[in-house]
């Protein structure tokens, strides 16, 4: 009997290691094809996001080329009505050079002898330095204009051109240029007028930002010529061998799902990736393209693939283990422990995923100067159905905390679906009344469970202070500082009626206040005794507690808790939030700010304040430009929407920075108008049939780190930031 017995333990043990090599087979050939399915995902997704880093780049490149020739265009009477002065011709590209942005300079190339008084070439040339706008005859230096390829083709074909790139040996620089024929009154060709641009501050504006840290981007001409790139010298050879792939005939390209841009991939020695590029439409038939590398692009997946490899050789030593350890026991012993097993790996895996869905510690909340945000949640179970969650969106704290009715896995997937719905609803929303309803009208959809949530949701505004929230039926906060209650209406919980109107409700916070948010796991824990611990109580805690740091002050509250419950089981689930509103002490730069008349001619006098304020914190020129044209665009969009046509107003820009961030407050008493919420242009469309607006926003979103809008007092007032220093 005793040799039988070990004949059957061997062949247990057999059994059970094949059952678990197949297991680990399976889960690997799971795991490949899950990779494999992922990646061509990814890989959809990494060409929609190209797409649209193209899209963008081509507006800004298509912004550049209509604003060059616009501010050719429209000084060509004026240089026609001054032939006869020829010395005024220096003041007229001066002013060109002075009021259009991204110039290097424009020049008159006239025909020789033009002048019976001036040298028989003559070409003044206004020239933008990093101070003052410089005037200089060109062809003074020996210069003869007239063997350049560039003059003759325009003297020969009588028709505007894109010239370039090309490197000018006089200005020491690489150029693109445009140029039309200047005719006098009597129809004949008397000089070539261009201007200039240079494409290294051009290369800079296409690479501000990227989809990925070593992405970049690239312009070039129709023949495949380099325009403009990174300025990075390390690229160089990147640059170089990313343009002999587009220029290459026999590279294999193939286009993707929509057709706007071609891909090519590419396998070097060094970095594999893709080169994104498309044709821009118009004219100059320029292209534009944009290098992303695998490894940034998979690389998190390629560290996930490797993880879940070392997990399940893990998982095989472990299963192993157990086999060898149990196999003298009963079968049904061992399907009943291996039945728990799972169930317990289940639900770690539950809360795990839970945990992962609350804001991680080192989110981009704790990043900010302007508020300090610590939430802290402790199941009764393995996993529960308490949420909170906060983010930043366009200068605003979004932060809402709930309690799902009941406890365990029905709870914590409503806890999930809530978690979702409030990050997408409120990315797109500002009001926590309507935020509320959304969730609300979710929730109430095909809830056959008749499960709700009590559910606070409230949405600071960081320039401000002004604290707009919604109750639906959760427990009231506590304004520490002054340790009383926050006032809050009677809404219902969500998911109970689909009708309900939700009230929203308003507070500015005072500068250090901070709120603190709980939900009934708090005030209805119970001691040995079975004594409550009640709001009495958590307002005495609180008041101990002090002006203590949110993270201080909910670590505080979670001992006190620890404390009064003692050894007593859980009973509820606990979640603490604390907010505290910090505002940075920002200073005017210029002492005063500007105020405006709604008139467009009064942007001139913004170019100069705004240079002011770029000079006076040491920013380099391609920043200047940029924060310029920002600045610009959203006082436009003021004075033309915020006040009603014929009407008077004014318009007033301050300008603040605390050596850290730059702001610019734009303030105006017009009607209310929210330009975050203006409909982006969509720029797949022609310029016929694409609808005025929309391109003006998209630009100061594209060149500033966060725009942000809100209606204080009957005044709009629109904050447009931009970090100047990293450190």
């Amino acid at each position: 009997m005793g040799i039988l017995r070990k004949i059957i333990e061997v062949f247990r043990k057999r059994r059970g290691l094949s059952l678990v090599i197949v297991a680990v087979v399976l889960l690997e050939l799971l795991s490949a094809v899950q990779y494999y399915y992922t990646h061509h995902l990814m890989e959809d997704e990494l060409e929609k996001y190209a797409g649209m880093e193209l899209t963008t780049k081509a507006i800004i490149t298509k912004r550049l080329v209509e604003d060059t020739e616009h501010a050719l265009k429209s000084h060509i009477m004026e240089i026609k009505y001054n032939l006869s002065t020829p010395d005024s011709m220096f003041n007229i590209l001066a002013q060109i050079a002075k009021y259009t942005p991204n110039l290097r300079g424009c020049g008159i190339s006239f025909n020789p002898g033009y002048y019976k008084d001036k040298d028989r070439l003559f070409e003044p040339y206004a020239l933008r330095t990093d101070t003052d706008i410089v005037r200089l005859q060109a062809a003074a230096d020996g210069f003869d204009y007239t063997k350049d390829g560039f003059y003759k083709d325009i003297m020969e074909r009588k028709a505007n051109s894109w010239v370039g790139p090309y490197d000018d040996i006089y200005l020491e620089m690489r150029l693109v240029s445009y140029a039309v024929p200047i005719y006098d009154f009597t129809g004949d060709t008397v000089a070539v007028f261009g201007v200039d641009i240079d494409t290294h501050s051009l290369g800079d504006t296409l690479n501000y930002r990227h989809i990925y840290p070593s992405s970049f981007v690239l312009l070039l001409t129709e023949e495949g010529e380099p325009i403009a790139g990174p300025s990075d010298p390390s690229l160089d050879k990147e640059v170089e061998y990313v343009t002999s792939l587009i220029n290459d005939s026999t590279v294999a390209r193939r286009q993707s799902q929509k057709g706007r841009s071609k891909v090519i991939d590419f396998d070097t020695d060094n970095r594999d990736g893709a080169v994104f590029y498309v044709n821009m439409k118009g004219i100059p038939h320029w292209q534009i393209a944009v290098v992303c590398y695998d490894d940034e692009v998979y690389g998190s997946l390629l560290k996930l693939r490797y993880r879940l490899l070392l997990l399940s050789l893990l998982a095989f030593g472990i299963l192993l283990y157990l086999v060898r350890r149990f196999a003298k026991d009963e079968q049904k012993l061992r399907n009943q422990t291996l039945e728990q097993e799972r169930l317990a790996g289940e639900l770690r895996i539950a809360s795990n995923i839970q945990q992962t869905l609350l804001p991680e510690e080192e989110s981009s909340l704790n990043s900010l100067d302007d508020v300090r945000v610590e939430g802290r949640l402790i199941p009764a179970k393995a996993v529960g159905g308490d949420l909170y969650n906060a983010f930043v969106r366009d200068g605003k704290v979004f932060f809402c905390i709930g309690d799902v009715s009941g406890k365990g896995i029905p709870s914590a997937l409503i806890m999930a679906i809530i978690q979702a719905l409030f990050r997408n609803i409120a990315s797109r929303e500002d009001n926590p009344a309507h935020i509320m309803k959304r969730l609300n009208e979710t929730a109430c959809r095909n809830n056959k469970t008749n499960i709700f949530v009590t559910l606070f949701v409230g949405v600071l505004d960081l320039p401000t202070g002004h604290l707009r929230y919604c109750n639906a039926g959760h427990e009231k906060p506590i304004l520490v500082d002054q340790c009383s209650l926050l006032e809050t209406k009677p809404n219902l919980p969500v998911g109970l009626f689909d009708d309900f109107d939700y009230v929203m409700q308003q507070l500015v916070l005072k500068p250090g206040s901070t709120l603190f948010f709980y939900t009934d796991g708090l005030t209805e824990a119970r001691n040995e005794k079975g004594k409550l611990l009640g709001r009495e109580k958590v307002m005495q805690m609180i008041s101990e507690c002090g002006t203590k740091e949110p993270k201080q002050l909910v670590e505080a509250i979670i001992n006190q808790w620890h404390q009064f419950i003692g050894s007593t089981e859980q009973s509820d689930d606990l979640t603490l939030l604390a907010l505290r509103y910090t505002p940075s002490q920002e200073q005017n730069i210029l002492g005063e700010s500007i105020t405006l008349e709604n008139d467009i001619k009064e942007v001139e006098a913004l170019g100069s304040f705004v240079k002011q304020v770029t000079e006076h914190l040491s920013l380099d020129k391609p920043m200047a430009s940029k924060l310029r044209l920002a600045v610009e665009e959203a006082v436009v969009n003021v004075i033309e929407y915020a006040y009603p046509k014929g009407t008077k107003g004014e318009v007033n820009i301050r300008a603040a920075s605390d050596g850290h961030k730059l702001e610019f407050i734009i303030t105006d008493s017009g009607i209310p108008f929210n330009p975050t919420e203006v409909t982006a242009a969509d720029t797949t469309l022609s310029a016929e049939e694409r609808p005025v607006g929309g391109l003006g926003i998209l630009l100061v979103r594209e060149l500033m780190d966060s725009i942000n809008y809100e209606r204080i007092d009957g005044k709009n007032v629109l904050t447009i930031s931009k970090i100047i220093n990293k450190e």
